[in-house]
């Protein structure tokens, strides 16, 4: 009965975390111009920071080729994009 209980209280908290884990929004690629360490260029023509760091590092992550490991308003990379 206890090892029962005991792999029950395991599947709740690894389907909990990671139902925390999924809660952070992805930000769709075909929006991003070009992102950056503390948020991203839209197609809009708007500066959008990351909600959460770790929004930041899926996106690196999955689209390097568009990821500036730099923050948007660098002066010593003003004109690298």
């Amino acid at each position: 009965m206890r090892d029962k209980f005991g792999s029950a209280v395991l599947v709740f908290l690894l389907a909990t975390t990671g139902a925390i884990g999924a809660a952070h929004a992805d930000v769709d690629p075909a929006q991003v111009v070009v992102a950056y360490a503390d948020g991203y260029a839209g197609t809009d023509g708007q500066f959008h920071a990351w909600e959460h760091r770790s929004d930041a590092e899926g996106f690196r992550a999955r689209h390097a080729d568009k990821y500036r490991p730099w923050r948007h308003d660098d002066p010593r990379h003003k004109d690298d994009h």
